[in-house]
């Protein structure tokens, strides 16, 4: 066991750092190797006993991904292998709920900027239809040089915003992306609150049409209830006598 403030140098923790390292490699490999609009997203490393490294691709456009007959995927293999050293054996699997994604939504409103469409209009675009496919709230932050010399702040709101506690860790995704422009860097933030989002003072409240039959299965129960009280209390009263 280290020492507080020691970073741990066992073998375990090497092989969980050389694990990450190669993950991030491969992660940078594939933003400048795949095309903006096949939408990658990220990956999972996953080791096998086989003597290779499987490597999951998730993007919006797999085809895109995989090319004609499986042709950009066996390029893409071809090129970790030479360029890392490792055997690799990729897998592309689809974006779930992309419309909810915030990284995917980040980076295609930073392309969006980038084609000249305005910034208001990209942003509203964008957080309807995040909100028409359940989202709870959704929030796109916009910092650059726009058209302006001086650097500016947009920031454009929909729906409920969740910035802190366990809701805030666990249920509000998180995206950023930046594009180059004529005048500069322009970055963009989108945050959005998942429509699974569990808030502790959230009370739901019922119409009187939708508990009338538990109200009146409460109200036999109860007369049951004091039905057989009462023949308690008459028995109890006839054994005093």
């Amino acid at each position: 066991m280290s020492s507080s403030g020691n970073v741990p140098t066992g073998p375990f923790h090497k092989r969980i750092l050389r694990h990450l390292i190669l993950k991030w490699q491969i992660h940078e490999f594939l933003k400048k190797e795949l095309p903006p609009l096949a939408g990658y997203y990220t990956l999972d490393l996953l080791p096998t006993s086989l003597g290779y490294q499987k490597v999951i691709v998730y993007a919006k456009n797999p085809g895109m991904v995989v090319g004609r007959g499986g042709r950009k995927s066996k390029e893409i293999m071809e090129k970790l292998n030479k360029g890392l050293g490792i055997n690799v054996k990729l897998e592309v699997h689809p974006v779930e709920n992309r419309e909810l994604n915030a990284q995917l939504m980040a980076e295609e409103i930073a392309r969006a900027i980038g084609r000249g469409t305005s910034i208001r209009r990209a942003a509203y675009s964008y957080m309807q239809r995040a909100m028409s496919n359940g989202a709870i709230g959704v929030e796109i932050r916009i910092r650059g040089k726009l058209q302006k010399r001086r650097s500016k702040r947009y920031r454009f709101t929909m729906g409920t915003l969740i910035h802190s506690g366990h809701p805030g860790e666990t249920y509000v995704d998180v995206g950023k992306a930046s594009v180059l422009v004529k005048t500069g860097v322009i970055g963009v933030q989108v945050r959005i609150v998942r429509p699974d989002i569990k808030l502790p003072d959230k009370v739901n409240v019922k119409y009187l049409e939708e508990v009338a039959g538990d109200l009146e299965r409460f109200k036999q129960q109860i007369e049951e209830e004091n039905k057989r009280v009462l023949e308690k209390m008459e028995i109890a009263g006839e054994e005093v006598e």
